[in-house]
């Protein structure tokens, strides 16, 4: 990363300033909106913040967690619905068929 790694403090600080800038402008948060409140130039360095251990990775871990979060509940409103489905789904990982099998044969064993 081309950038100086900050405390968790300083990462929590400016966490709550982009949130906070989020709700004033009745925007939705986003990874990217996220990266660059952190001074980072792209979604990727913060995946690699997230992963890089210690306080700071904790608190950046749950900044990506809230906006998950702000994404399942525009998932309950009618006009964004559609939106945080595609969110979810591409940024994070959701499926709409937990669980299922991602192709491949069914076997079955019939015995007398």
């Amino acid at each position: 990363m081309g950038h100086k790694k900050l405390s968790g403090k300083k990462y929590s600080g400016l966490a709550e300033i982009y949130f906070e800038r989020c709700r004033e402008q009745e925007q939705h948060p986003s990874l990217p909106g996220l990266a660059l409140a952190f001074g980072l130039d792209c979604s990727a360095e913060l995946y690699k913040l997230m992963s890089s251990g210690g306080k700071a990775a904790r608190v950046v871990k749950r900044a990506v967690t809230r906006v998950e979060e702000a994404n399942i509940q525009s998932v309950y409103h009618k006009d964004t619905a559609q939106s945080a489905k595609f969110i979810l789904q591409n940024g994070f990982g959701y499926s709409e068929k937990p669980g299922s099998p991602e192709g491949g044969d069914i076997q079955v064993e019939i015995r007398p």
